[in-house]
């Protein structure tokens, strides 16, 4: 079986992707324990159950506790590299482009 360019391009950018978004959730949940290690018992960040206002206000917080912390930078970094690996698989699905 010959498999195409597009095809071998678009399985490499499709793990791309997935690398991109296991490392986005990875440095996120990083970034809960640094600010839960600042919390007090009752008032800690739950682990689960992601949505796009908690996301913010987890970045806001890292950023306010840790002025010079890496870990908001890495985290964006890889949802890049997420965004790019998706819409690289979507234009060798001919969906985009």
């Amino acid at each position: 079986m010959q498999m195409s360019a597009r095809v071998i391009t678009g399985i490499i950018s499709f793990c791309l992707a997935m690398t991109g978004l296991f490392s986005a959730n990875m440095f996120l949940t990083m970034m809960i324990g640094e600010i839960n290690r600042k919390r007090q018992d009752g008032n800690l960040i739950s682990y689960f159950g992601f949505t796009f206002p908690k996301t913010l206000r987890i970045f806001s917080e890292y950023r306010h506790s840790y002025p010079s912390g890496w870990l908001h930078i890495y985290a964006l970094a890889a949802f890049s590299l997420t965004i790019i690996g998706l819409i690289s698989v979507a234009v060798c699905l001919r969906i985009i482009g």
